[in-house]
């Protein structure tokens, strides 16, 4: 059992192995079950949470959410921030490494700017595990990205469907309906994802300028 010492020895841990992350992962795997990660991240001490937060991202699954959702409202900045990185890495998780593997390749595709070989490769994504909300995530933001507007906003819905609290997919539908000068259905979809997540800053300023408030 992790008692007193065991954010230090968590640490610690991180800390040695930082270098390696496949090792890291089986040794948080091996040494920290998610009930004490999950015990760690509400503890209410700002290192000893984002010490557990940063373990989760690297080893976390589904049931980590809700409190990294809650982590998103945290008073300390640090927190929120590792709360926010742990939940993107669990959501890119679909517990199979050959699906992952290929949400990885439309990414890159992506950053290429290579937008039809990621659609393609995200419609793999989601054919081999249509459950899987980031497929459609991500192939909503290829989508964008060649300007087309009505199957974008589709993917979101699809991804807002599946996870009701991805604030990324409620952001990149707000950013469809702004190009489609639908100012209202862009407000209430950047509303959605500032509900969930309160630290987007960007889609802050982007309400008020719509409102004409900024």
């Amino acid at each position: 059992m992790h008692k007193h010492n065991g954010f230090s020895e968590l640490a610690k841990l991180m800390f040695k192995h930082a270098g390696d992350t496949e090792k890291l992962k089986q040794r948080l795997t091996a040494q920290y079950p998610t009930e004490t990660l999950l015990r760690y991240l509400q503890s209410g001490a700002p290192l000893v949470i984002r010490a557990a937060a940063s373990a989760l991202k690297l080893i976390g699954g589904e049931e980590a959410v809700p409190a990294l959702i809650d982590a998103l409202k945290d008073n300390d900045i640090g927190t929120r921030l590792s709360a926010e990185s742990a939940l993107w890495h669990i959501w890119a998780r679909s517990g199979d490494a050959s699906i992952d593997k290929m949400l990885n390749d439309g990414k890159s595709l992506l950053k290429d700017e290579a937008y039809e070989e990621a659609v393609e490769r995200f419609t793999e994504v989601i054919e081999a595990a249509p459950e899987f909300a980031e497929g459609y995530n991500q192939r909503a933001i290829a989508y964008f990205l060649m300007e087309e507007w009505s199957k974008s906003i589709r993917d979101c819905k699809r991804a807002i469907a599946l996870n009701p609290n991805h604030f990324g997919a409620f952001a990149g539908m707000g950013h469809v309906y702004v190009k489609l000068g639908k100012i209202e259905e862009a407000i209430e979809a950047y509303k959605q994802a500032l509900i969930i997540n309160p630290n987007l800053i960007g889609i802050a300023e982007a309400v008020l300028r719509l409102r004409g408030d900024y």
